[in-house]
């Protein structure tokens, strides 16, 4: 009987003091995420299969606008004021270091994400190296970024910001792709300029989840895969929407002047 009792009051003289055997843990509120974006075929879609196309800008680099009289989080609040859906960011080489992407460029793509604008990170190669040094600095990049961006909705990444002029540049772009799938990371990769689509036999690149990038809509299989115009300069929205495809104007384009093409993105809900 003993051996009953003493365990019980134990018990009891706990649930009398200062401290409650349990504490009701404070429930976290969930944070919203970006949708979930995916291609099939030719089109970018939503997880309900709706089709998304996207308008919106480029960026100059995080420390190029940190050091100029418009900080990142004003832009950001600029643009989703006009209806901008997507912003690219340019990495640079020398930004990069072992915090960078947790402690700067995260709170960037949440921010971006929180207004309702995807991210594509794009690694600003130096066409002053060798192909081989450019292309290894965009891996260790598109490795160090997936550490922390794996899978993340809001993302997308572009390898290369400039094209290397090279018989390789299928290849390497390849490599890039199959690199982030081997990290078991599906976002979306963005190739820039393809130039091997423009000759036959033409073959899109292995994989799932690419978007192309070009600088003029001429010329490309636009039946084939989504495309996006970059460096777009404002001045033929009817080519961008007859075309049905996604666009990023320069960064010296007024927002107030491609507003009405921004708010005429076809979004995901």
């Amino acid at each position: 009987m003993n051996r009953l009792i003493l365990p019980l009051i134990a018990l009891l003289l706990c649930a009398c003091g200062g401290r409650p055997l349990a504490v009701a843990a404070t429930p976290t509120p969930p944070v919203p995420q970006y949708c979930l974006l995916r291609v099939e075929g030719r089109w970018v879609k939503d997880a309900q299969g709706q089709i998304v196309i996207l308008h919106g800008a480029e960026f100059p680099t995080l420390t190029e606008m940190e050091t100029s009289h418009r900080a990142p989080s004003h832009r950001l609040r600029e643009l989703a004021r006009s209806g901008a859906r997507v912003v690219r960011l340019p990495i640079a080489q020398s930004e990069i270091t072992p915090t960078f992407v947790p402690a700067v460029v995260s709170p960037f793509v949440d921010q971006a994400n929180a207004l309702g604008m995807l991210v594509i990170l794009a690694y600003r190669n130096d066409l002053r190296e060798t192909v081989r040094d450019q292309s290894e600095a965009a891996e260790d990049w598109l490795r160090l970024a997936l550490t922390y961006l794996r899978n993340a909705p809001g993302v997308w990444f572009q390898p290369f910001e400039q094209p290397i002029s090279t018989p390789k540049w299928q290849a390497i772009n390849q490599r890039m792709l199959d690199v982030v799938r081997g990290l078991r990371a599906d976002n979306v990769v963005v190739v820039y300029q393809p130039d091997w689509l423009r000759q036959a036999p033409r073959a899109l690149l292995n994989g799932s989840n690419v978007v192309y990038s070009v600088a003029d809509l001429s010329g490309w299989p636009l039946d084939e895969a989504p495309f996006i115009w970059a460096a777009f300069d404002g001045r033929d929205t009817a080519a961008v929407e007859a075309a049905q495809v996604w666009s990023i104007a320069t960064e010296d384009v007024p927002p107030e002047a491609l507003a009405p093409l921004w708010q005429r993105s076809r979004a995901c809900e």
